[in-house]
């Protein structure tokens, strides 16, 4: 039998809901010299008669009689592809049209180039389109496999479902390995980009989908994931050294950039109400980076124990400057750069929205701001409150309809909220949230810079 052009590699474990659709995306790309291989770890949702309803003879349907897990099923899915390019998209993601055959074309044209990947589009689970995935690139891009993994080393910037390689570059990568389920596609990505050039396609290539039943979502929780990626660093530094022309400094920005991970990290925690956890994360951070963490770990260790969310927002933003220092040239530095730096308008505007605070609302006022988890306005207002949303509560950030947006403001009111304040770079709540503003009515007090809605009124 001929060896296809591309073989398509999708593992999956009951994500047949999904499977429909990402298989028709890859069958549907203009690619004749084609293979689509499932490999399904035990599922249990009825997947293998997805496959069968498909009724194309290019896909090829193997199922583990018991569940083998994500990195070996991995493996056994990329030792029978026989393709001269191995594409990897995951069991409930999809391909744009088209975007496939676009960069086996790239790999054609540039024998150099190990890998390619590209944009993608972050969907929720009915596949409606929610925002573009970060892009290291805001156009098409060849960067030699050094270069690459200098960068990728400080954060994983492939999207699974937009990578194709060359089958000769994984020979060389050698297998995946149990890094962790949520690192262990990075570990492999370094490791490609250690065989030759990597590429990126600013247009879109992928959707990516984003649904609690994923290996993401999973793993997320916690921390779990930075533990994985902390395992896959010193992994692949030690594997790779003898190929790095200055190994120490490698080491010493890829830990500044996991220090700047953990830091964020112990943030979202904190927002979402796990102080234990948000502990843990600060303490990581500070054997990750302890030059830059030393003088300043132990205070944001106390802000942290008692709660004190301005103090530990401004010592994180502290921090992030200089481990932004160290990945200075970085494209993984500029976005810590700017974390630290802030939005010197936003900063600006809660200042003023912090003085109509102070007027419009009584002292014993409980006020909700919608500030992105950005402590300072209830800071400078000098009144009682929380974040809204409030991720104790609502620990994916964002109601999934207004409905939900509504029942969300309910539990804060009978919490004892008494007003709500939307700054100007927020007000996209009231249009996108129709429910939601239709409930709050006629706002207490609206200018340029916020709009303030008493609930005890409504």
């Amino acid at each position: 039998m001929t060896a296809p052009l591309v073989s398509v590699c999708i593992p999956t474990r009951s994500h047949g809901r999904f499977l429909g659709e990402a298989l028709a995306s890859a069958l549907d790309q203009g690619i004749d010299e084609l293979e689509v291989l499932v490999h399904d770890d035990a599922s249990d949702d009825g997947t293998a008669d997805v496959v069968a309803r498909c009724g194309d003879r290019r896909v090829l349907h193997h199922r583990h009689p018991r569940p083998v897990g994500v990195v070996a099923n991995r493996n056994s899915c990329l030792a029978r592809a026989r393709g001269r390019y191995i594409a990897w998209l995951d069991a409930d993601d999809a391909y744009q049209p088209g975007a496939l055959a676009e960069q086996v074309r790239l790999l054609e044209e540039n024998p150099g180039v190990a890998v390619v990947h590209g944009a993608a589009e972050i969907v929720d689970e009915a596949g409606q389109g929610r925002r573009p995935w970060r892009r290291p690139f805001d156009h098409d891009a060849v960067e030699p496999g050094t270069a690459a993994f200098g960068e990728l080393i400080l954060a994983n910037e492939l999207t699974t479902s937009t990578v194709v390689a060359r089958a000769a570059a994984h020979a060389g990568a050698g297998p995946f390995v149990s890094s962790g389920p949520s690192s262990s596609d990075w570990d492999m990505w370094l490791r490609l980009a250690l065989e030759g050039a990597v590429a990126y396609r600013a247009s879109t290539v992928a959707r990516y989908r984003q649904h609690a039943g994923s290996i993401s979502a999973a793993t997320t929780a916690g921390g779990a994931r930075l533990r994985c990626d902390v395992r896959v660093v010193r992994r692949i530094l030690r594997l790779a050294a003898s190929r790095l022309a200055d190994p120490r400094r490698e080491a010493r920005r890829a830990h500044a950039a996991l220090g700047a991970r953990t830091l964020l990290l112990a943030g979202d925690l904190r927002t979402r109400g796990e102080r234990a956890a948000a502990l843990r994360a600060v303490a990581l951070a500070a054997r990750l980076a302890p030059g830059v963490m030393r003088a300043h770990s132990g205070a944001l260790l106390a802000a942290t124990a008692r709660a004190d969310e301005y103090a530990c927002h401004r010592l994180t933003r502290l921090l992030l400057g200089r481990l932004a220092h160290q990945l200075e040239g970085s494209r993984f530095g500029r976005s810590i750069a700017r974390a630290a730096a802030g939005d010197p308008e936003w900063d600006a505007a809660l200042v003023r929205v912090a003085d109509v605070l102070r007027r419009v609302t009584p002292p014993d006022a409980m006020v909700a701001t919608a500030t992105k988890w950005d402590p300072t306005l209830l800071h400078l207002s000098g009144r009682r409150g929380r974040q809204f949303p409030d991720r104790r509560l609502l620990p994916g950030g964002y109601p999934r309809d207004g409905a939900a947006a509504v029942d969300h403001l309910e539990q804060l009111r009978r919490a004892g909220l008494s007003h709500l304040v939307f700054p100007s770079a927020s007000r996209w709540w009231l249009e996108h949230y129709e429910a939601l503003a239709e409930r709050l009515g006629g706002p207490a007090h609206a200018d340029e810079d916020c709009v303030i809605f008493d609930l005890r009124a409504s």
